[in-house]
């Protein structure tokens, strides 16, 4: 009887856990990966020479970054949101920022609806956003450095690159 209940109970069992795990991406510590300090420098077609630059980038919770840059020429600090996309991790803006940049609102929590892959670059453009919705930046995981365009007007616009420290 007791053969019998254990040959039962081990399929539901297995059944059970296996349908609980996740495929671990939307766990993923996107933040944890690109946090820490990047030197680099901030360079545009009008300016001589480059500039050293820093970028401490700050882990808010596991998908959203606080960003501060400066240098001699620029400091500023801005919250962004992270996305998957390959050997990279892309960057979008977050409430009102993303409706002040590309005129329409995000779709509200939409990745509350149990979808796995909503923190998937691809997944994101094709919810979020409109063909020719430009994004400024992101993280190379392989050689661990950061790239930002800040456009200041239509005029001018600085490019930070810089490897984590």
């Amino acid at each position: 009887m007791k053969y019998l209940t254990f040959v039962l109970i081990l399929p539901v069992a297995l059944l059970v856990t296996s349908c609980n795990k996740s495929n671990g991406d939307e766990n993923k510590d996107l933040a944890g990966e690109v946090a820490g300090t990047y030197k680099g420098t901030l360079t545009d077609n009008g300016l001589k020479d480059a500039i050293d630059a820093t970028a401490d980038i700050i882990k808010i919770d596991e998908k959203t970054v606080e960003i501060h840059c400066y240098s001699s020429v620029l400091d500023t600090t801005f919250v962004m949101e992270l996305f998957e996309n390959g050997d990279s991790t892309m960057l979008c803006n977050i409430g009102d920022d993303f409706k002040n940049m590309y005129g329409h609102e995000r779709m509200k929590d939409h990745h509350m609806m149990g979808d796995p892959n909503w923190q998937n670059w691809t997944h994101h453009m094709d919810e979020e956003h409109d063909q020719g919705d430009e994004h400024y930046g992101g993280f190379n995981k392989v050689d661990h450095s950061f790239t930002y365009k800040f456009v200041m007007d239509t005029a001018l616009t600085l490019q930070f690159n810089g490897k984590r420290q």
